[in-house]
């Protein structure tokens, strides 16, 4: 599995020509450049959305101040994949990328893993109830900082849930399946349930489905749809596993360069970016459900007792968590159980 560290800098010959037009002004009179931004799913994705989003928002709002940025995106792994978007924006290989935290590794992950939690939220609300919280937004930036990276905003991506050839009902029937996980988290949670996680970029799902190598693997509605994984994986379950957003971090010695009125701007657009996204993952990840039920997709909608089954076979991650991320992770779990009584009250 590819994970960050600092001993494996990607810095791709891909990007070697961009480097200079992305370089801040060494001038008074040079007031603009050009910074890229990679993310790993398709431009009308909600998490294509939000990147989209910022980048118009970015060149709109820093169009009157002491930088104006013009932006260029590379969507759908296009420059980098969710594996190497790591290494790409803590080295400054891009100035902003999509973050999944199960490619990161190492100390300053710990709390951070909260993220990957399974049945973390009750719902969307409960979600970004959480995310709003500055404590737990300034945690996660503060340990993005010793990685290099600067946080920006929370990138809504939708709900979770498992995806095979054959049906999946209960824990018990992951066993002995070869499953795709996207990162350290549900790499962690397979296994605890029985199965055999797979590291695989997004764009190698497909046809290792149809080749065999792997029976399914864990990801969105939306995602099943937009990559049409419902032509390889008929089952599908209907357990919530997660409410998740990636985030948008860039990277920090070009952050810290920047003007302070520029960075102001960048901030105000992700903003705007973030709740844009929200809303519309909301509505996508019911729309593709139902478009996956009409692609043929079966999608078992268990009892409580059943899905309680799959809570109680999760907890051994939660026990890990709390020892591995001392007093920090333990707040952050606080905020989020806040937020979960908050909204299930409502």
């Amino acid at each position: 599995m590819k994970t960050y560290s600092r001993r494996n800098m990607i810095i791709a010959g891909l990007t070697t020509g961009l480097l200079t037009i992305a370089s801040l002004p060494t001038t008074a009179a040079a007031a603009s450049a050009t910074i890229r931004v990679a993310y790993n799913l398709p431009k009308d994705h909600a998490t294509g959305l939000y990147f989209e989003t910022l980048a118009k928002e970015i060149e709109k709002l820093t169009a009157t101040t002491s930088l104006k940025l013009k932006v260029r995106t590379f969507p759908n792994g296009q420059l980098y994949n969710d594996t190497q978007l790591p290494d790409a924006v803590s080295t400054g290989a891009v100035e902003i990328g999509q973050m999944n935290i199960g490619f990161m590794n190492g100390p300053g992950t710990e709390a951070l893993r909260v993220w990957g939690l399974p049945f973390l939220y009750n719902s969307w609300e409960a979600l970004w109830a959480t995310e709003d919280n500055p404590v737990f937004k300034n945690t996660f930036n503060e340990q993005f900082g010793k990685f290099d990276m600067h946080m920006l905003g929370w990138v809504q991506y939708g709900t979770v849930e498992f995806y095979a050839s054959k049906p999946i009902h209960l824990p018990a029937d992951l066993k002995g399946l070869r499953l795709r996980a996207f990162g350290v988290d549900t790499s962690m949670l397979i296994r605890d349930l029985g199965g055999s996680p797979v590291s695989l970029s997004s764009q190698e799902m497909y046809q290792a489905v149809q080749r065999g190598t792997i029976d399914g693997f864990i990801t969105g509605p939306t995602s099943v749809y937009s990559r049409k994984l419902f032509e390889v994986a008929k089952h599908g379950t209907t357990i919530g596993v997660n409410y998740l957003s990636f985030m948008a971090t860039a990277n920090l010695g070009w952050w810290n360069k920047l003007p302070a009125d520029t960075r102001d701007a960048i901030t105000a657009a992700s903003d705007i970016a973030q709740t844009t996204a929200r809303e519309r993952a909301k509505s996508d990840d019911q729309r593709a459900k139902e478009l996956l039920k009409e692609q043929g997709v079966v999608a078992y909608v268990p009892t409580a007792a059943e899905r309680q089954q799959w809570v109680d076979a999760s907890k051994g991650l939660y026990d890990a968590y709390r020892e591995k991320s001392g007093s920090i992770g333990a707040e952050l779990l606080k905020i989020a159980e806040a937020a979960n009584k908050k909204y299930a009250a409502q």
